[in-house]
């Protein structure tokens, strides 16, 4: 089944919607694909209704044989030997070797294309071959580059944890100078109360002393008046 052509909106947009096969995969479609797959097991994607034939997955490209994608016509490697000796580690010599092998590959495509056009085609083929070699090259430092990423990820975040670690211990230092600034000063203070209060208390002693001493005099002044009177 055909799709629809997406609009203009949906190519435009940032996240644009998902495809419209989507729809399909309900639960009344889910139910009666799996009752028409148990009544006949070896059921096919044209067997199906429309509606219910996105709900089958695609069949795996064949085993050592031809299969077409993107408009281009692939092979399947062999699976992989269980006897196989281990790779050798990445070489970057071969790496070199293989990317100046490529540019002498593509010379000759250029020079074939220009002198006789019809002898490009094995030329071409061996450059691709060898782009597709150094992709096989490049993919074997995978796993370094994946290392050294969480090593330098591990790094950072390290710093980071350090940087943060000293801020702390900055705010620590900072809350504890505040603090004994603020305790220096109310001791400064106290230490000034308790000062004025001896002054005042001085003065009232001062005071009480010259009232006595007033009182005394005269007391005494008026005795001598007396004395005097009577002589």
């Amino acid at each position: 089944m055909a799709d629809p052509p997406p609009s203009s909106a949906a190519i435009s947009a940032a996240f644009p919607a998902p495809p419209p096969f989507y729809q399909s995969f309900t639960s009344s479609n889910l139910a009666r694909l799996s009752l028409l797959q148990e009544s006949s097991p070896s059921l096919t994607v044209l067997d199906l209704p429309p509606e219910l034939r996105n709900l089958l997955p695609p069949l795996p490209p064949p085993a050592n044989q031809r299969y077409r994608t993107f408009g281009e016509v692939h092979e399947n490697p062999p699976p992989p030997s269980t006897d196989a000796p281990p790779k050798d580690p990445p070489n970057p010599h071969r790496l070199l070797k293989t990317t100046r092998q490529l540019l002498l590959a593509f010379l000759s495509v250029t020079h074939a294309l220009a002198v006789d056009p019809d002898t490009w085609a094995p030329k071409w083929d061996e450059m691709r071959a060898l782009n597709s070699e150094a992709h096989a090259i490049i993919n074997e430092y995978r796993p370094h580059q994946a290392r050294e990423t969480l090593i330098h990820m591990m790094e950072e975040q390290v710093e980071r944890c350090k940087v943060e670690t000293k801020g702390c211990r900055d705010v620590c230092e900072r809350v504890r100078q505040v603090v004994e600034d603020v305790q220096s000063q109310e001791k400064m203070r106290g230490s000034k109360m308790e000062l004025e209060e001896v002054n005042m208390r001085n003065v009232m002693a001062k005071d009480e002393s010259s009232k006595v001493d007033t009182a005394d005099k005269r007391i005494w002044g008026l005795i001598a008046e007396e004395v005097g009177r009577f002589e």
